[in-house]
């Protein structure tokens, strides 16, 4: 029987396909997954598969935090898909700690801490972050005045740690006086100098200590406050004894914004109450205000809502407790100063002109004269320097001593003097002050001398330098003192010439200018330690004070 052809040659290919053919397809399937893996030899995308080294940087990479705060840092990985990292501190517990979120918390001791990222991937690959944990500290004013058993209130900054929880002490015990919890001290009848500690219950070894000294003098806050609390405002003693508080800044929470008042209300000093009385025409800020000699107050430029310096001028009237706009000045200014003459008139000088949104503004060596029967503004002249933030005070001779300000140009400005003489209506130059200085205050003493205290001193290529000093000038020699020293630096104070000739200067702390002396001595400070507060003596010699809060005191 013979075979077919075709029939061996199926079976010749059965016998190919069953060991080698199984063969071959296990090969062609191995190769097929790791292709499907991405292993082949040609695979130049492998996502697990890096070039070069892992390495970890952490930010910040240095930064500074206070004792058992929290600051949070993260960490990038390069060279791994595995961006994971491990936190620890390479100082230890003693470190602090640190959560694997990199959230790091400051020991409560002041030290340099290294935070270290690791990389998961690669624990070659770490990096380390700086941190400065800050040491503790107390500060407070290092003396203070307080009336004989009398009560101050002390405050005192503790920084370097979130704990600012403090104990009070007096160093003498209770021969002293008497500290609350709280730091409200009270003081003995006599005796001093005292001491008052606040020490940090976070670190007792840090702690800060006020020398007290009992006086004659001192504040007292009022029962009632006054209706808005304000700042650069203006207060005026009328003739009927009560005093008239006009415009300014408002203040909320000790923060006094931009908005500027119109409303003006009066303080009776036999009530001690402040109540209503009519408003400006607009909102007024850095203006000024002049009791006239018929009763009335001029109320001149300022910053208007606008922000522009502003020209226009009102009359407060005290028997109908309106205002009434009058003539307009020459030009708009504010920070300038505005002089009752002897005859009636009244000089307004310098400031700053211009407007915030379109070029700025400029100090104005220009001057105009009120005249209250026609009630209009004429040119007075010029000064010899542009003025702005100056002084202004009316010699015993009736002519007018303009001193210091900003000026358009150059550090060291703001010594320069004019002297303004009423009859010929004109500025000539007078002796510069020994230093330059803008901000400050100048009161005319009773024995026709004036005294120039604090203010800032411009500085070429640094910041404003606040003045300790105060120098007194005489008109007779046109010549000053040597200069005098105050108790601290200070900028928008203010100085009052007090019954006794003497005079009060208040910052955040205060003193009294002995002119017989020439000498400056502690009295009694404020409970509200603010520049920028009014001060305005009462006809009975009391000194009221105004301003950035409701808060209105008494200096008796």
């Amino acid at each position: 029987m013979s075979t077919k052809p075709n029939q061996r040659i199926r079976v010749r290919a059965r016998k190919v396909s069953s060991p080698r053919a199984e063969l071959l397809a296990l090969i062609f399937l191995a190769i097929g997954m790791l292709s499907a893996c991405g292993g082949g030899p040609s695979d130049s995308t492998n996502p697990t598969s890096n070039s070069g080294p892992v390495s970890v940087t952490v930010s910040p990479t240095t930064t500074s935090v206070d004792q058992g705060d929290t600051t949070q840092f993260s960490a990038n990985v390069t060279g791994s898909d595995n961006h994971a990292v491990t936190w620890s501190i390479q100082e230890g517990a003693a470190g602090g700690s640190i959560s694997q979120t990199g959230l790091y918390n400051a020991p409560a001791a002041a030290m340099d801490v290294h935070v270290v990222a690791t990389s998961v991937a690669d624990p070659k690959g770490s990096s380390s972050a700086l941190v400065t944990v800050k040491a503790v500290s107390v500060s407070m004013p290092a003396s203070a005045g307080v009336r004989a058993g009398q009560q101050r209130q002390f405050t005192a900054v503790v920084a370097g740690t979130v704990s600012k929880d403090l104990t009070w002490t007096v160093d003498e015990g209770s021969a002293g006086g008497i500290v609350t919890p709280d730091g409200l001290y009270t003081a003995p009848m006599s005796g001093g100098p005292f001491h008052v500690t606040a020490r940090s219950v976070a670190d007792t070894s840090k702690a800060a200590t006020v020398a007290i000294v009992l006086t004659n003098g001192g504040f007292r806050m009022l029962s009632t406050s006054t209706l808005q609390p304000r700042i650069s405002h203006t207060a005026t003693l009328l003739p009927n004894g009560k005093v008239l508080i006009v415009g300014g800044n408002t203040c909320t929470a000790n923060v006094c914004s931009g908005t500027l008042l119109a409303t003006a209300e009066l303080f009776d000093p036999a009530t001690e109450s402040f109540s209503p009385t009519g408003s400006m025409s607009k909102g007024r800020t850095g203006h000024t205000a002049t009791l006239l000699n018929d009763g009335t107050v001029l109320v001149t430029g300022g910053l208007n809502p606008g922000g522009a310096a502003d020209s226009t001028a009102e009359v407060y009237n005290p028997a109908t407790g309106s205002f009434t706009l009058v003539g307009n000045m020459v030009e708009g200014r504010d920070a300038h100063t505005a002089s009752l003459l002897g005859d009636g008139r009244v000089l307004i000088a310098g400031g700053s002109g211009g407007d915030l949104n379109d070029f700025g503004f400029y100090s104005l060596a220009t001057a105009d004269i009120y005249d209250p029967p026609t009630h209009s503004f004429s040119p007075a002249g010029e000064m010899p320097d542009e003025a702005a933030f100056h002084t202004a005070s009316v010699l015993l001779d009736g002519r007018v001593l303009v001193a210091g300000g900003e000026r358009n140009s150059g550090p060291g400005r703001g010594g320069n003097v004019a002297i303004f003489d009423p009859p010929s209506n004109s500025f000539s130059a007078g002796v510069s002050m020994p230093s330059a200085r803008a901000q400050h205050t100048a009161t005319t003493l009773n024995d026709g001398r004036v005294l120039i205290t604090g203010g800032v001193e411009e500085q070429y290529l640094a910041p404003p330098l606040i003045l300790d000093t105060a120098v007194v000038f005489d008109p007779v020699t046109s010549t000053y003192s040597p200069q005098l020293t105050m108790r601290e630096p200070r900028k928008d104070h203010s100085a009052t010439l007090l019954l006794d000739g003497k005079v009060l200067v208040v910052g955040s702390t205060a003193e009294l200018f002995d002119p017989a002396t020439s000498s400056f001595a502690i009295t009694g400070d404020p409970s509200v330690s603010r520049a920028d507060r009014r001060a305005t003596r009462l006809a009975d010699g009391r000194v009221l004070f105004t301003g950035s809060t409701a808060v209105a005191e008494i200096y008796e």
